[in-house]
């Protein structure tokens, strides 16, 4: 299974790349369509507008698959900050309003708060807590919350919160709700549909292999009409040509009206072929794959004595196993794995390991060999490196 897909991941042949919850290596195939663009633009000058279009909205196409959602919802930014900011910016903050998110979340979704909004009352839980007690968030919701935003999968320790449940509350309560999605979708399969957050961002440079500045984001429907027009500009009007500038044009009906201006097409053109071949795939059998090597792994890191942070229930991790050794330095693991060419995170002095499907179980056999050779494990960092 492995021999065929790996064939598009050149980074096979110079390491064991566990690393898809930093950046996600690009397959060859966007790399072949970027080069496309590019090689079109160098010699003829341009590539025509309907021509790139066409491509963006195979890609928009493609993620509605991913999330199960309609094409009219999804709308590309620059990245998954750009679609906080415009979630943020399209609602009538009052005085007296809350925000309810997680004191440890990513720095995407918290900064902007504390920036734009440093009037409005943050309403803080933990991961730890919200993980132990998924009530914990629901009982800081009450008639002043204005928005509630989280996280899907916790960047750092892997743990997978229940949106849907979260959503199906606040929708109960009228209060409007923020996913960033990035660190589940890739290694997830989940309907959307179904979970009906407000507002969904994500990026397309981790699970989904794609380059930066592939955002994107996902809008309900039932909320785009009364969004407050925090970012339309002229290309949130729908152009048949550029022939007849002056005349009013007619603005577009979808989430599309939240790209005011020219895309990144050299990203999108290689958001789209990665979410080929993630498709191509299945994603239900790129989540099973995910979760049969991380299986693996955290087996093998148990047996040698490593705490493993990140829970063990199914529905509680994604695709991120977040580990650390009782009386060894992760530093010096960390460094003892890159020098041996087996990529992962050293985050708050823990070890993030996220493997995708396209690697092997040979290849978590080998890390979990170098991660817990006792010459790693008690060496000074400086002594692993190269």
């Amino acid at each position: 299974m492995e021999t065929g897909v790996r064939a598009f991941f050149p980074v096979t042949e110079r390491a064991v790349y566990f690393d898809h919850a930093a950046t996600g290596p690009l397959p060859l195939t966007a790399v072949e369509a970027i080069a496309r663009y590019c090689r079109q633009q160098a010699e003829t000058g341009q590539v025509p507008y309907a021509e790139a279009e066409a491509v963006a909205e195979d890609a928009r196409t493609s993620l509605a698959r991913l999330l199960h959602v309609e094409p009219a919802a999804v709308a590309f930014t620059k990245n998954t900050s750009a679609g906080v900011i415009i979630a943020i910016n399209s609602l009538e903050w009052q005085p007296g309003d809350n925000v309810v998110l997680l004191s440890d979340d990513f720095p995407t979704v918290t900064y902007p708060f504390t920036y734009l909004l440093p009037r409005v009352e943050q309403r803080p839980v933990s991961s730890e807590v919200l993980v132990r007690d998924p009530e914990a968030l629901l009982r800081l919701v009450d008639r002043r919350t204005r928005l509630v935003a989280l996280s899907w999968v916790h960047f750092l320790t892997g743990r997978r919160f229940d949106v849907t449940a979260v959503c199906r509350f606040c929708r109960e309560q009228g209060v409007p709700t923020l996913i960033d999605a990035i660190q589940g979708l890739g290694a997830v399969d989940l309907d959307w549909s179904s979970v009906r957050p407000d507002f969904l961002v994500s990026h397309g440079a981790k699970w989904l292999l794609s380059p930066q500045g592939s955002g994107f984001m996902y809008v309900d429907r039932n909320l785009l009409p009364g969004l407050r027009p925090a970012n339309l500009g002229w290309l949130s009007a729908r152009w048949d040509d550029f022939n007849d500038i002056f005349s009013p044009k007619p603005l577009k009906t979808g989430a599309s009206r939240l790209e005011e201006g020219t895309k990144n097409y050299l990203a999108i053109w290689g958001l789209a072929e990665s979410l080929k071949l993630l498709l191509g795939f299945g994603i239900a059998d790129v989540a099973a794959r995910v979760r049969k090597l991380t299986d693996l792994l955290r087996s093998g890191l148990v047996s040698a004595g490593f705490e493993i942070v990140t829970p063990s229930e199914p529905e509680r991790f994604a695709g991120i196993v977040t580990c650390r050794k009782p009386g060894a330095r992760a530093a010096s693991i960390h460094a003892g794995l890159t020098s041996a060419g087996m990529i992962c995170s050293l985050r708050e002095n823990m070890l993030r390991i996220a493997p995708h499907f396209y690697n092997t179980e040979d290849e978590v056999r080998r890390f979990l060999a170098r991660a817990t050779d006792p010459a790693v494990l008690t060496a000074p960092p400086s002594a692993c490196r190269t």
